[in-house]
């Protein structure tokens, strides 16, 4: 994993440095186009701004704590690599933007 100095982005590579990262929590990772299309083939994305609000919306608020335990039991029967779940896992907690051929993931809590 190499950080990129002029936006203070780390830049994952592969599935490894992208683990790395996300249990390191990093503000910012970059995926570059060289592993954005394995990224995005592997990857359960969390859901968008738009459909999270949808989703909390619907359920009065309560969404966040029924859709958890459910998350992690589905992830737990999936037939993906333990690596992969636990991607798949740590993800929910960031936002995903496209940047040029690149994406971006930030934590949620900078949005706010």
């Amino acid at each position: 994993m190499k950080i990129d100095e002029s936006n203070n982005h780390f830049v994952a590579g592969n599935a490894e440095e992208l683990l790395s990262a996300l249990e390191k929590k990093e503000s910012y990772i970059l995926i570059p186009q060289h592993f954005k299309e394995e990224f995005l083939e592997n990857t359960q994305l969390p859901l968008t701004e738009k459909e999270q609000m949808g989703f909390e919306l619907g359920f009065r608020g309560a969404a966040n704590l029924s859709s958890s335990p459910f998350f992690h039991f589905i992830n737990w029967l999936s037939k993906d690599s333990k690596q992969q779940k636990r991607i798949d896992s740590k993800i929910r907690k960031y936002t995903l933007k496209s940047q040029g051929d690149n994406l971006l993931l930030y934590l949620r809590q900078l949005d706010y």
